[in-house]
């Protein structure tokens, strides 16, 4: 990123005020306020006077409770989607144990600074009594490679477009991940069926 398109926006608050370290309370205030429109939503649903039979199909499509617009910016580091567009992130998770896309489960991230070649995220297991593996891959389609993490000091060598990460019950680490942006083909596959 160039630093001068900071000027171009308000880094005292929002997501970006977040990463420029002027609004730490941020990550609360999104995830509160999402959890007042699921809430909203949810009125509606339960308050539709309307029938599959008196509806268009489409209908319900205004009374839709997803929200994940904060949850990209704080967890994958991008921004959400919208009218058909890819999803550009720094980071995407996988569950290996369940061999699925997303974070296993009681698991939780937030990204806390994207840098031209760097990644700052913590990673926290809130299961007090299993430990839980997850994968972090570079980008949404891996189209991000990882040269080294650094987590208290002690850098480990990647060279990759993932890497895994053992979270004991009850722990939490931040890793501060060299990034090499855009920097391979990008892939649907999963990390575990790529060579």
């Amino acid at each position: 990123m160039d630093r001068d398109d900071l000027k171009r926006l308000n880094s005292d608050s929002g997501w970006v005020g977040f990463l420029e370290g002027n609004a730490a309370e941020y990550p609360v205030e999104a995830l509160q306020r999402d959890f007042g429109r699921v809430r909203g939503q949810m009125e509606k649903v339960r308050n539709d006077p309307t029938t599959p039979d008196t509806r268009l199909s489409d209908n319900p499509n205004p009374l839709n409770p997803a929200t994940t617009g904060s949850l990209i910016e704080l967890m994958l580091g991008g921004l959400a989607p919208k009218h058909g567009c890819p999803l550009h992130c720094r980071l995407r998770y996988f569950d290996p144990a369940r061999q699925r896309p997303g974070m296993p489960e009681g698991v939780g991230a937030l990204i806390e600074n994207l840098g031209a070649d760097s990644t700052t995220v913590t990673l926290v297991n809130t299961d007090q009594v299993a430990g839980r593996e997850v994968i972090v891959q570079g980008g949404a389609y891996a189209e991000h490679c990882f040269d080294k993490v650094t987590i208290d000091g002690k850098e480990t060598k990647v060279d990759g477009t993932s890497f895994a990460v053992q979270l004991a019950p009850g722990a939490g680490a931040t890793l501060e991940i060299a990034t090499q942006r855009y920097a391979s083909q990008p892939t649907f596959a999963f990390p575990w069926d790529r060579s």
